[in-house]
């Protein structure tokens, strides 16, 4: 059963099998980007985390009790005691997670203020700044980082595009290197598409503008270019 199973107002048995519950989430809390409306989407994605965190403080609950039954039970056992010690060190750890969890939230937020204009790249000794749209959806979406593992994994959380999420790891952790590599192309393309066009100028020497000629007592000269539908005529007078 999944963990938003546990939670869906009871409408979840315990007869109810693994496939009908994907079924129920799909059909309460699905989505389609490029059908639905922005605000639709939203108001699903926002029921759908509060869905999680009522199915996550639900399965404490039903932990905290187990574990509250086993130490009231007369001669707990080593086993029994390996469990709950186990179950104290977990929920430690989850309060400790979920501090640093909330503190990550409020720094990305505050990154993301009215201040924030883009992300810096480092190229040389230059600096070039992107800019995003929707810094709202963005601050959302990086202030849990499975929203970006998971379009890599699978239902059962294997990673099914392998290529894929090296990619994307390899770009996070070289951001600047790449940036830097594709400003070194472009730079060398530039500098290849001048070559090229430099080497096709002509270098034949222009024509210049033929001189003054007498033909059969008349002057004839050109008067713009070699265009001889603009010839000028003068008659040679002779004394």
């Amino acid at each position: 059963m999944s963990i938003i199973g546990l939670s869906l107002s009871g409408m979840v048995s315990e007869e109810t099998n693994s496939e009908e519950i994907n079924f129920m989430i799909e059909d309460n809390f699905s989505w389609d980007e490029d059908v639905d409306e922005e605000r639709d989407v939203r108001k699903a994605k926002l029921a759908y985390k509060e869905e999680v965190a009522k199915a996550k403080q639900h399965l404490e609950g039903l932990k905290s009790k187990y574990y509250q039954e086993i130490k009231l039970r007369p001669g707990v056992t080593q086993e029994q005691k390996k469990a709950v010690d186990f179950f104290n060190r977990y929920n430690e750890e989850q309060v400790v997670a979920e501090k640093q969890h909330d503190t990550f939230k409020s720094d990305t937020k505050d990154y993301f203020g009215p201040e924030f204009k883009g992300f810096d790249f480092s190229v040389g000794e230059k600096k070039f700044r992107y800019g995003i749209k929707n810094v709202t959806d963005v601050a959302d979406s990086q202030s849990n980082i499975s929203n970006t593992i998971k379009k890599f994994l699978d239902k059962e959380g294997n990673v099914t595009d392998v290529q894929g999420y090296h990619k994307a790891m390899y770009s996070a952790n070289n951001a600047d290197t790449i940036a830097q590599h594709f400003y070194e192309q472009g730079k060398a393309d530039a500098i290849r598409n001048v070559a090229a066009k430099s080497n096709n100028i002509s270098n034949e020497a222009r024509a210049s503008a033929p001189s003054d000629v007498f033909v059969g007592g008349f002057k004839v000269k050109s008067i713009s270019g070699l265009d001889s539908s603009k010839l000028k005529i003068k008659a040679r007078k002779f004394n």
